[in-house]
């Protein structure tokens, strides 16, 4: 029987590069898009998915780094923080913002692999949580930035409907 962690990785492995009953991952939602689109502010919110991306990997980063696995991530590409301004929107830009993102990902599941009871209790004082609760939390935060990109409104992510792969749904 798999442990309650591996089937945390597993989810969280989905989410980020996957594909999962709750539609596309994250990687398979940006992928596709460009340089351009991904920096577009015209959204329904105004953040744009290269800002979502952005999000989601300081956070995973973050969590790395405080569970002492994010030397090999350094230096970080952007400001520390939520939501950094993007300064650099180039096509060259967004690739390694996604290959960065794939990086840290994998950082942050190897070193999930070698977590150890103990880990899991330890807090995290500026999140006021435990890691266990923060690794909880990491898959669906992911997904959660899915469906807000999904929703932004970007042309590049218009797709017309597929009637017959949603009856068999």
């Amino acid at each position: 029987m798999l442990s309650k962690l591996e089937l945390i990785i597993e989810q969280t492995e989905r989410e980020f590069r996957g594909h999962t009953f709750n539609g596309y991952s994250l990687i398979e939602t940006l992928r596709p898009l460009s340089a351009a689109m991904a920096a577009s502010h015209e959204t329904y919110e105004s953040y744009s998915a290269w800002e979502n991306l952005v999000h989601c990997v300081f956070f995973k980063f973050h969590l790395t780094r405080v569970l002492g696995a994010a030397e090999q991530l350094l230096p970080y590409p952007w400001k520390e923080g939520s939501f950094p301004d993007i300064s650099d929107t180039s096509e060259r830009a967004w690739n390694e913002a996604l290959a960065y993102a794939e990086t840290v990902h994998t950082a942050y599941i190897q070193r999930l692999g070698t977590l150890t009871e103990g880990e899991l209790d330890q807090r995290i004082e500026e999140w006021d949580c435990t890691v266990k609760e923060a690794v909880i939390w990491m898959p669906t935060h992911d997904t959660y930035h899915v469906a807000q990109i999904r929703n932004m409104g970007l042309a590049e992510l218009r797709q017309p409907r597929n009637d017959a792969e949603e009856a068999e749904a």
